[in-house]
């Protein structure tokens, strides 16, 4: 089902490398403090085209999920907090947005385009990636039944 539904699969899951990176309210987050929930890890940036167009969907994604344990978490490359915190408040943007300003994580995650997605199960192993935007909505019935099984396991 992850293929079909645009992502790439790796022959086996595995563990990310944690991090921590400042949040938009100068909090900082890591990885690993989701751990227990189904993470979808996106690297972005606001001068992104396709970024801005996925994220609606993403938004959408997230509404609609995240009382059953899913949750966003979204990596600005290499911006500032004031620019990413306008953009995100221009856009209704409520999932977590995290600052890699020095393209470190982004890097380490093979990061180079954008944008770049990661789900990662309640275990916290990277089970699958997308790099770009198709244009299929992520709240398509084949993406939302996906990841309502992803939950459920």
């Amino acid at each position: 089902m992850l293929k079909k539904s645009g992502f790439a699969v790796p022959e086996k899951s595995f563990s990310p490398q944690d991090f921590t990176l400042a949040s938009l309210d100068g909090s900082r987050k890591s990885l690993s403090s989701f751990k227990g929930k189904v993470v979808f890890l996106s690297f972005w940036a606001t001068w992104c085209g396709p970024c801005k167009e996925e994220l609606p969907s993403i938004q959408a994604l997230y509404d609609r999920l995240s009382d059953k344990g899913f949750v966003v978490v979204a990596v600005d490359l290499g911006e500032g907090q004031a620019k990413v915190a306008q953009f995100v408040k221009e856009h209704n943007l409520t999932f977590p947005v995290l600052l890699d300003g020095d393209v470190a994580v982004g890097s380490a995650f093979g990061a180079s385009s954008i944008p770049t997605n990661y789900l990662i199960d309640r275990s916290g192993r990277i089970i699958a990636r997308v790099v770009g935007y198709d244009g299929t909505d992520w709240t398509s019935s084949q993406r939302l039944d996906l990841f309502k099984k992803i939950l459920a396991m």
